[in-house]
């Protein structure tokens, strides 16, 4: 592959240069994909429309056009269907530019009345952000809410992943676990990108 094949994004790319999974032949979700390369297996570099976060994106993902908006670099609503076979999720992340450090509170509490729950959040910190992660469950989904609250600068996101199975219940029950475990690493995954002129 030549040079300039190697620094072609996804979008530029002919179709029969891409993986085969979901997410590269879904030509909307094509278009926020980085790169070819996997960050970790079974996943891909997705960068928002904003330019202001990126994340770990699942091959058997798809964003929803639909279900999408951008208003300048100011908010952006996203779905992701992800249909894993027996395992099929939701992730929702809404991003808004105005969200600022201390009110995190009213945040969590939005997202509770989303979810219909009062929600007991872990807080994890990082270089630039603080992740508010809660596990939740439903009559029929299970699942992760959160809020990533941008420490360097002005900005959140608002996080959704609810997951539905549906094989038997005992084989439900029985990859459960490691489902919750890929929502988690997925959200975690999620990191603000660094707006400076200096490079990293």
């Amino acid at each position: 592959m030549s040079n300039e094949d190697q620094t072609k994004k996804p979008s530029e790319m002919n179709p029969d240069e891409l993986p085969g999974v979901k997410a590269f032949e879904d030509e909307f979700t094509r278009g926020f994909l980085q790169s070819t390369e996997e960050t970790r297996p079974g996943y891909y570099h997705f960068l928002s429309g904003t330019g202001k976060y990126k994340m770990d994106f699942p091959k058997d993902g798809t964003i929803g056009e639909q279900g999408y908006a951008l208003k300048d670099k100011d908010y952006e609503g996203i779905f992701i269907g992800v249909d894993a076979g027996e395992i099929k999720s939701a992730i929702t992340l809404n991003y808004y530019s105005t969200d600022e450090k201390g009110r995190e509170d009213l945040k969590l509490d939005m997202i509770n009345d989303r979810i219909n729950q009062e929600l007991d959040y872990d807080k994890f910190t990082s270089e630039n952000s603080t992740l508010y992660l809660s596990y939740f469950e439903t009559e029929m989904y299970y699942g992760y809410a959160g809020f990533l609250q941008n420490e360097a600068e002005n900005g959140g996101i608002r996080i959704i992943n609810q997951t539905e199975c549906v094989a038997s219940k005992e084989k439900c029950d029985a990859i459960k676990a490691e489902s919750i475990d890929v929502m988690k690493e997925i959200i975690k995954s999620i990191q603000f990108t660094v707006q400076s002129n200096e490079s990293e």
